[in-house]
């Protein structure tokens, strides 16, 4: 049987400086989906942090949040970070690490292959994961298949 790493004691100046390198335009967005990773391992406790469907949590935020997540003791940002990308590859991705662009739209910030609400098509870093108004990316795919027909 494998240990499980558990939370460590943080110092307040590591988290600040991995928040401080984090960009402030970089969230991820859960869709609502059952997230395919072992209970109880880093990334499930990492990514489980973000609750609500369709609401962008900036990943600073997310790096406070796990760094705080037992009395006393944090997930290591690095390890949350880590979490974070490799979540982008698994299959289904249901927790979408974005970048909020000038026009107010969230973008994936890398190839996503698996993404649960996309009918099999990889979501290319750059695409629309939810749009200005909040619509997420599987209405805007449908608008783009009725736009085609």
């Amino acid at each position: 049987m494998t240990r499980l790493r558990g939370a460590e004691i943080l110092s307040e100046a590591r988290v600040n400086e991995a928040v401080y390198r984090t960009p402030a335009d970089h969230y991820v967005i859960w869709d609502g989906n059952p997230c395919p990773a072992r209970t109880g391992s880093l990334r499930s406790r990492a990514l489980a942090l973000v609750e609500e469907p369709w609401t962008p949590v900036q990943v600073r935020d997310l790096l406070r949040r796990a760094a705080a997540i037992e009395d006393g003791a944090g997930l290591d940002p690095d390890m949350v970070r880590n979490a974070l990308r490799l979540h982008q590859t698994a299959h289904p991705a249901v927790y979408l690490l974005t970048r909020r662009i000038c026009t107010g739209d969230y973008v994936a910030l890398t190839d996503i292959p698996w993404p649960y609400g996309c009918k099999n098509q990889p979501l290319r870093a750059g695409a629309v994961v939810m749009d200005r108004n909040g619509a997420p990316m599987t209405v805007a795919l449908k608008d783009k298949d009725m736009a085609r027909s």
